[in-house]
């Protein structure tokens, strides 16, 4: 058994990840997704507890998470929980991936739950174009089996028959010679490897599997083909693959990291940007695509215009004259050079993970790479070699290439197994195969030139102590400035924050929609000409919101504040938008329109967000405003905008007081040049004063989907406490419930939810077994027993706080999360920093009497407010006592709001 061990003193928890060797490749024929409902199984039950979910109850009671994953070759299971108790959930993991019951009981239920993840998966369009891609390689490779499973691929056979297969599966490949198991802890790693040697010393040594060499991933007339797919979300893709070896054994060289690097290049001269002139495509990538022990996708991206649709052949022309470019001149000493100097400024400055996320990658890892190159791996790039990467364009042909041509309304004449995705495979036209042949050079296609952005990372700045929180370094009418100086991370980076508040938005759902539309058209601009940038560590992240917009720059401090300056000086001048409009059009109507599409759950909460929040807007009547939106409809909108505004912004980071100041110069003679205004009072829906509010989505699924929406009645300190206290107790018998026992629905949560700072409370459910109707009940019969039980809560009602305490206590683990923090504290007002202080202060006084008084005022409406949002094929039968929205402008025209 393999096993790597990370201290981190700067971390409060611990997170473990096992990953065995096997997947759904080693399902069993006659029976595909066994390895996915082991999966499940594994966490219902074992020889320690017969309590289903117990290790998952336990984690969530002591401030952590668990999941796990099936993919092709491995299975992975990963929870992070607090350091002091990590060895009791260690004991239980153990046991839980050891010793499972594997009850018949629960085998039924559980081929509900993946029946109801499949149903879930039918109307998603990734989901339904790799099922084509199974069907489309050879059938004797285990990637063409079906990994999900439904109640179809089960039902066959009896639970006892289940049984049997899932602890031969279990025995033959969960032991200690197939584990690979990683920890990252606060605590020594002394302490940490006695644990781990407690709790897995009694495992089975085992033999390491051997299994025999798969067949090829495609057969030969699999090569050198056209599939033709229709999607339910418009679209129109082109992906274009080349069939190539297994790459593990060359992460040293990477030299599908060369090719991806140029092919992928978003600049001048490059290949989207030569698409983008002849208005063939609106976007690119490279690199991606499936891989396995003996196989890799290399895949290019591309979604097209609907004259690229009927561009092919110029579009492979111009991908090939590019391929032959770099081979002439694109695998150049200087680009290895470069391309190692971003790999190992990503690997010295990159941001910290969530531990739980990074513990997950390297317990993968540990299967890639050998154990000195665990931690590295993925950065290492010291044996780049011109000769292997020559070597994988030699794949880059018309012969090993499969085109997935991806739109509506075309010809078929296959239909997916499971999916039902409409698709027709056929030999490449030879008109295509001709574009890739005796390709002439394009004078316009250019390899991208040295990043000169990339410069000598900048020394750490001299510790000025009073600026350790952010002081406010400048203010005026219409304008505040915010400086920090970090000295916790020592790290040459930092963030700059600008919002500005615009009145003109309070005008409608007409300049909110423009506003976006602009906002995407400076995107186009900017990520083109700042490509590099992004590339050397220096990002921007330019987004509409509800009271105006925002600029977010962060990464690399040495250049990042004239960056920052430089593109708010782009952003109000750039007006030169002719060329791209009607392609970014388009794309967001696309958007808009497919939003439709997104699974229930998702349509509910952001139906949620549009009915609460003054100035936000559903997408599909923003789509319709969208779609007659004109070039003068964008002009006149920005000078809306800017004609009037508040700009407050913040920088955060490596940067000296002189520095900043330089910065507060240039941002300030921008001010001046426009009027100013008070920060615009973003508006909450009050719902505390109204009976209990039901709203009905229209969505293109067949699974009907419920959330309930419970806002608290005050955004205090104490009423924000309770909240997340509540939310915190109810959600682990809220799931046991709805999802493990009574099977309601595979989509199954609560969360904690605040609106503009006030706090409330989301139930939600999806199911394709169960009417909204009867979702509702179940719930409103789950609410009500759950209230009459709330003394049972009394004994771990002291656990509950310190859990919550612990979790406002932890640290920051890298610099963007800290200065986020920051910036939301300003937003917030709370210009003392002291938030998550007077929290835990407000925490620590709470008694449970106040928690059961408060409970029955949140469930029963007492001076709280209730909204229910209902997205169902069926009819529904509402209450008397609800009041039905059916115009979202003529409730927000008449609501009171909270400000």
């Amino acid at each position: 058994m393999q096993v790597l061990v990370v201290e981190d003193t700067k971390i409060s928890k611990t997170a473990c990840s096992a990953t065995f060797q096997t997947g759904h490749f080693d399902d069993d024929d006659d029976c595909h997704g066994l390895s996915h409902l082991l999966e499940h199984m594994l966490f219902l039950g074992n020889a320690s507890t017969e309590v289903a979910n117990a290790l998952g109850d336990f984690v969530s009671a002591h401030g952590g998470t668990l999941n796990a994953s099936t993919g092709t070759e491995t299975s992975s299971y990963f929870f992070d929980i607090f350091s002091d108790v990590f060895d009791d959930a260690l004991a239980q993991f153990s046991a839980m991936l050891f010793s499972p019951l594997l009850q018949t009981t629960y085998i039924e239920k559980e081929i509900q739950a993946i029946d109801a993840e499949f149903k879930l998966k039918q109307k998603d369009d990734l989901r339904r174009l790799y099922q084509v891609h199974k069907e489309t390689c050879n059938p004797n490779h285990p990637f063409s089996k079906f990994s999900v499973g439904n109640r179809q691929t089960f039902e066959k056979f009896s639970a006892l028959e289940l049984q049997k297969k899932l602890r031969r599966l279990h025995q033959r490949y969960y032991q200690s010679a197939n584990l690979c198991l990683s920890v990252i802890s606060s605590l020594p790693i002394s302490e940490t490897k006695l644990i781990v040697e407690k709790h897995f010393s009694h495992w089975k040594h085992g033999k390491k599997i051997k299994r025999d060499a798969y067949p090829a991933l495609y057969l030969k007339h699999q090569l050198g083909v056209l599939i033709q797919i229709t999607p339910l979300q418009k679209a129109q893709r082109l992906i274009i693959t080349f069939a190539l070896p297994a790459q593990n054994q060359h992460y040293r060289a990477k030299p599908l990291a060369i090719i991806s690097h140029i092919l992928g290049d978003e600049g001048y001269g490059g290949l989207l940007d030569y698409y983008k002139g002849k208005n063939w495509a609106t976007s690119l990538s490279a690199g991606g695509g499936i891989e396995g022990s003996n196989f890799k996708d290399f895949n290019i991206n591309l979604q097209l215009t609907d004259k690229g649709l009927n561009s092919i052949e110029g579009i492979l022309s111009a991908l090939f004259s590019y391929l032959e470019l770099i081979k002439k001149q694109g695998v150049e000493s200087w680009r290895l050079v470069e391309m190692a100097r971003l790999n190992t400024l990503a690997w010295r400055y990159g941001e910290n993970p969530k531990p739980i996320d990074e513990v997950l990658k390297l317990s993968h890892n540990m299967v890639d790479y050998p154990p000195e190159h665990v931690m590295a791996g993925d950065y290492l790039f010291d044996k780049a070699s011109p000769a292997m990467t020559y070597s994988m364009l030699d794949f880059f042909s018309a012969n090993n290439m499969r085109l997935k041509l991806i739109y509506q309304s075309q010809k078929t004449d296959t239909v997916a197994r499971w999916y039902d995705t409409p698709y027709k495979i056929s030999q490449l036209p030879p008109a295509i195969v001709e574009s890739t042949k005796s390709v002439k050079p394009i004078d316009s296609l250019t390899l991208p030139k040295a990043n000169r952005y990339l410069s000598d990372i900048n020394q750490l700045a001299i510790k000025e102590d009073e600026y350790t929180l952010p002081t406010l370094i400048h203010h005026q009418p219409g304008l505040d400035l915010w400086f920090g100086q970090d000295q916790q991370f020592q790290q040459p980076k930092g963030d700059c924050f600008l919002t500005f508040d615009c009145p003109a938005i309070t005008q409608g759902i007409e300049i909110a929609t423009y506003k976006r539309l602009w906002v995407a058209l400076i995107n186009e601009k900017l990520t083109q000409k700042y490509y590099q940038a992004n590339l050397a560590g220096l990002h921007f992240h330019l987004y509409p919101h509800q009271g105006g917009f925002s600029l977010q720059t962060n990464g690399f401090s040495a250049k990042q504040l004239h960056f920052c300056t430089d593109l708010l000086t782009q952003i109000v001048v750039n007006e030169d938008f002719k060329s791209s409009f009607e392609q970014v059009k388009n794309g967001q109507v696309q958007l808009l329109n497919n939003s439709l599409l997104n699974k229930p759950i998702n349509r509910l909460f952001t139906r949620l967000s549009v009915l609460l929040q003054q100035y936000n807007y559903a997408p599909i009547d923003m789509a319709e405003i969208m779609g007659k939106a004109q070039l003068k409809h964008v002009i006149e909108t920005k000078n809306s905008l800017l004609g009037q505004f508040n700009l407050e912004g913040m920088m955060y980071g490596n940067w000296s007081i002189e520095k900043a100041n330089e910065a507060v110069d240039k941002v300030r003679a921008f001010r001046q040049l426009y009027a100013h205004s008070t920060p615009l009072s973003k508006g909450l829906v009050d719902l505390t004063q109204k009976p209990v509010q039901v709203h009905f989505v229209d969505c293109q699924h067949n699974d009907d989907a419920v959330v309930m929406y419970f806002q608290a009645p005050s955004a205090c300190t104490e009423d924000i406490a309770l909240t997340m206290l509540f939310e915190q107790m109810i959600a682990t018998p809220f799931f046991n419930q709805m999802r493990t026992e009574r099977q309601v629905g595979y989509l199954v949560g609560s969360g904690y939810l605040p609106y503009n700072q006030h706090p409330g409370i989301a139930l939600y459910i999806q199911s394709p077994n169960f009417s909204a109707n009867q979702i509702i009940i179940a719930m409103q019969q789950f609410l009500s027993e759950f209230l009459q039980s709330l003394n049972d809560y009394q004994e771990i009602w002291t656990a509950l706080k310190a859990g919550l305490i612990r979790q406002l206590s932890q640290t920051d683990s890298h610099l963007s999360m800290k200065s986020q923090r920051l910036w939301m504290c300003i937003g917030n007002k709370d210009f003392t920093f002291s938030q998550n202080s007077k929290m835990i202060a407000a925490i620590e006084q709470l008694t449970f009497s106040q928690m059961l008084e408060f409970s029955q005022r949140l469930m029963w409406q007492k001076k709280c407010g209730e909204l229910i949002l209902i997205s169902s094929k069926h009819k529904v039968k509402t209450l008397n006592d609800w009041q039905e929205i059916t115009s979202i402008s003529e409730f927000k025209h008449q609501a009171n709001y909270l400000s």
